[in-house]
């Protein structure tokens, strides 16, 4: 398999997923418009129009049912790391065959 290595360090990290559960502080980058505001000096347009950052469909690392307790937390933190990981890799794909070829099929 040509990107073997390459899964196993996906696979890697988000398995430490998990540590950002127990880590002290915010995650960086998952700032509300004040947060922003404070850090960049500014805050974007968009932002500012809206007063909101982009919503996720896991909010706060969560899955539906596996709330509660740092075990069920730990999974669905590797469950939607492995689903970020997923889409990115997925839309990745998409635009570099759309790159290579110039058209979708």
């Amino acid at each position: 398999m040509r990107y073997r290595r390459g899964w196993i360090v996906l696979a890697v990290l988000a398995a430490l997923a998990p540590l950002g559960i127990i880590a002290a502080g915010g995650a960086w980058g998952e700032w509300d418009i004040d947060g922003v505001r404070e850090r960049a000096g500014f805050a974007p347009r968009g932002m500012a129009e809206t007063g909101t950052a982009p919503e996720s469909p896991f909010k706060d690392y969560t899955v539906p049912g596996l709330e509660g307790g740092f075990g069920r937390e730990s999974l669905a933190a590797v469950i939607t790391a492995f689903l970020g990981a997923g889409a990115t890799a997925l839309v990745a794909w998409g635009v570099a065959r759309i790159a290579k070829h110039g058209r979708i099929s």
